[in-house]
């Protein structure tokens, strides 16, 4: 059809472009910028946090976490663990981050026979790792992050595990020496081979692929 211009007075192509627009139904007219939303969960997560890890090796006649009772042992390690996710950006995660990491050497430094508790110390020093910021990775829970670093290389190399178990110790590892090398890159920028340092050994890459 052609299009008169007679009555408007306006070219041909501006009165084509204004009667699309017109028919032309828009779903997303503008671009919305979404807003931050405040983590309530922040003023209370140490009530949680501490009272969960508090008396947990008090001698129970009906419980024993370190011996008898080590699922409950393992659902305590990952309760706290997930009590560490929604907590990761409140201003008490780093030194929960410490609180935690230390938590769980004490059970990496005992021989633990249950995998499942295995798995759930793994599993929280992930979280641990992904949440806290490098500054805090670095200078507070570094030490504490290393030495369950070693503890899990050990695991793979010296320990009999599950294929479940072997995969979340390869993927812990994975993680773990993300944030090592990221903070200590922080530390050291002009060191260029500090991230190669704490790569995973060939030995603990051909465990993990056989």
């Amino acid at each position: 059809a052609v299009v008169s211009t007679q009555s408007t007075g306006k070219p041909w192509e501006i009165e084509v472009m204004e009667r699309l627009k017109k028919k032309t139904r828009r779903f997303n007219s503008a671009t919305k910028v979404p807003t931050g939303v405040e983590n309530r969960f922040n003023s209370v997560c140490g009530n949680f946090f501490y009272a969960l890890m508090n008396q947990y090796d008090k001698e129970m006649r009906t419980l024993n976490l370190t011996e008898e009772d080590t699922l409950l042992l393992g659902r305590l390690i990952y309760t706290l663990g997930m009590v560490m996710y929604c907590a990761g950006n409140s201003p008490a995660a780093p030194t929960m981050s410490k609180t935690l990491l230390e938590f769980c050497r004490v059970f990496t430094d005992m021989y633990v026979v249950d995998e499942y508790v295995k798995q759930c110390i793994l599993f929280t020093t992930s979280i641990v790792a992904q949440v806290s910021p490098v500054a805090a990775m670095t200078a507070e829970i570094y030490p504490q992050l290393m030495d369950i670093k070693l503890w899990a290389e050990e695991l793979l190399v010296t320990e009999s595990l599950s294929a479940e178990t072997t995969r979340l110790v390869v993927y812990a590892l994975e993680i773990m020496n993300h944030v090592i090398g990221e903070g200590l890159g922080g530390l050291f920028p002009d060191a260029p081979n500090v991230r190669e340092s704490v790569k995973l050994s060939p030995k603990i890459r051909e465990i993990s692929t056989s």
